[in-house]
């Protein structure tokens, strides 16, 4: 079996590398929210994992694709007055998951 190295989105922080720590109040008495860096990608937002090579193949394929047909997957949620929804944009082709970063957004074309 065949692994390879990748950088994937860090799976604490969702690729966002600072988590919010805490209210605090600045020079004119305004409250703001501070942050901290991520303690598992240390503010990288980046996750280094181990892949097979049927899944970088996979990859390399969402990479190449050109994502023509798109469909939305996800609902809606509320509770305790909170709305938050789950919604992702998915290439039906492919099964890419269109609202994070995929390695075809790293490749550079250089023709």
């Amino acid at each position: 079996m065949l692994k390879i190295y990748i950088l994937d989105t860090c799976s604490n922080c969702n690729g966002k590398a600072y988590l919010p720590m805490g209210e605090a109040e600045d020079c004119q008495g305004k409250m703001y929210i501070r942050h901290i860096p991520c303690p598992y990608c240390e503010g990288s937002g980046n996750e280094p994992k181990w892949i097979e090579l049927e899944d970088f193949a996979k990859l390399l394929q969402q990479a190449v694709c050109s994502h023509d047909h798109t469909s939305f997957q996800g609902n809606m949620h509320f509770s305790a007055g909170d709305v938050w929804d789950d919604i992702q944009e998915v290439c039906d082709d492919c099964g890419a998951n269109l609202d994070q970063p995929a390695l075809g957004d790293y490749i550079k074309d250089e023709n």
